[in-house]
């Protein structure tokens, strides 16, 4: 005989389903942050070959738009410091989330376990 789940119980499922989503989230722009600062590490890496006086071009919407070698160097790195930052922010985030998720969960196991137990009485 099946029997209802109390509502504390329902509200924690609830809750861990929500907290997994945010960490799916949370996983996919941390994925996409180290995507792109490996492609400014790559970026970086290549205009470091070229000589100093280099003249380069930089994609801005739809345009290209002539600059310097040193100053495209100048906002990669402007730009991996910044991606460095997001990352960062979302490890501290994801690591928060898997503590709440585990949380959750063994406090989830606990009331079921112990709805069981009272149900073989």
């Amino acid at each position: 005989m099946a029997t209802e789940i109390p509502p504390a119980l329902r509200n924690d499922l609830e809750r861990l389903r929500q907290l997994e989503d945010q960490l799916q989230a949370v996983l996919l722009r941390k994925q996409q942050y180290e995507s792109e600062l490996r492609n400014v590490d790559r970026a970086l890496n290549e205009l470091n070959k070229l000589p100093q006086d280099s003249k380069v071009y930089r994609v801005v919407g739809t345009f290209l738009l002539l600059t310097t070698r040193d100053e495209a160097i100048q906002d990669l790195n402007q730009r991996k410091e910044l991606l460095d930052l997001h990352i960062q922010s979302l490890v501290k985030q994801e690591n928060l989330l898997r503590k709440q998720i585990s949380d959750l969960e063994a406090k989830v196991k606990q009331a079921l376990s112990t709805s069981q137990g009272g149900q073989a009485q």
